[in-house]
C-alpha cells in the first residue's frame, strides 16, 4: 500500500489551470477577476469569484471527470451583475494524486504498461 504525504504538492496547480477546458478555463478566470475588481474600484463595493470542483472517477481507468463551475459577480451602479460557467474536462491521475491532463507514462494511453 503506498502512504501519500499531505504535505507533498504532487499537482502543479498553473499548469492545472490552464488544462481545464482547454484553457478556456484560464482564460474565463482571468476576465473574471479583472471585471470584478474593476467594478469594485469603480462602485467602492464588494465584488466575489467562486471556483467549484467537482471532482467523479470514470470506472476502469485512472481518470477523473473534473467539474469545473466559475461564478462572479460584479458591483455595478446599482447593483451587481454577474455570470457562472460549468464545464467538465477529463484528467489523469497520477503518482501520489497529481493530475495532469496526459499521463505520466504515455503507454498508459494506450493500457501497454510494462509489466
Amino acid at each position: 500500500m503506498t502512504t501519500v504525504d499531505s504535505t507533498a504538492a504532487a499537482t502543479d496547480v498553473g499548469e492545472f489551470i490552464t488544462d481545464l477546458d482547454g484553457g478556456q478555463f484560464d482564460r474565463m478566470l482571468s476576465i473574471a477577476l479583472s471585471q470584478v475588481a474593476a467594478g469594485v474600484v469603480d462602485n467602492k463595493r464588494v465584488g466575489e469569484v467562486n471556483i467549484k470542483f467537482h471532482i467523479e472517477h470514470i470506472p476502469g481507468t485512472s481518470q477523473i471527470n473534473l467539474k469545473h463551475t466559475l461564478k462572479f459577480a460584479r458591483p455595478t451602479a446599482d447593483g451587481k451583475a454577474g455570470e457562472e460557467a460549468t464545464r467538465t474536462t477529463v484528467l489523469h491521475v497520477g503518482k501520489f494524486g497529481r493530475l495532469t491532463l496526459m499521463p505520466e507514462n504515455q503507454l498508459k494511453m494506450f493500457d501497454k504498461t510494462p509489466a
